[in-house]
């Protein structure tokens, strides 16, 4: 089951991008979440055609993905500041936005109507 915890584990062991995309666990894609989620892969760009094509995640640059990571039920494509959840199972898709955090003087700033 994946977890607030394991999400914010993820955006911390997978901090950094690769020094090549060569590096990336991409075989994970292969098999079942390849054929479920109609997912195309080029040079540059990873295409996961089970998400709307108007969206931001529809197309990914290689360059821009972080780690690929195998759960139970999911795979993970993990981003800068959000991680795509492919289902093994179906085409479902969740994906998980990272919120900036606010630093102490914007939460002043906030509180104070400024």
């Amino acid at each position: 089951m994946i977890t607030k915890k394991v999400i914010e584990n993820l955006y911390k062991q997978y901090r950094k991008r690769p020094d090549s995309p060569d590096e990336l666990n991409i075989g994970l894609l292969f098999g079942p979440v390849f054929d479920n989620h109609g997912i195309t892969l080029d040079e540059d760009n990873l295409v996961i055609n089970s998400i709307d094509p108007a969206s931001p995640f529809h197309t990914i640059p290689l360059k821009n993905i972080h780690e690929i990571v195998e759960f139970a039920d999911d795979i993970a494509i993990v981003l800068h500041s959000s991680i795509i959840f492919l289902k093994k199972e179906d085409n479902r898709v969740n994906i998980h936005v990272q919120m900036p955090s606010l630093s102490p003087m914007d939460r002043l700033r906030s509180a104070i109507g400024i």
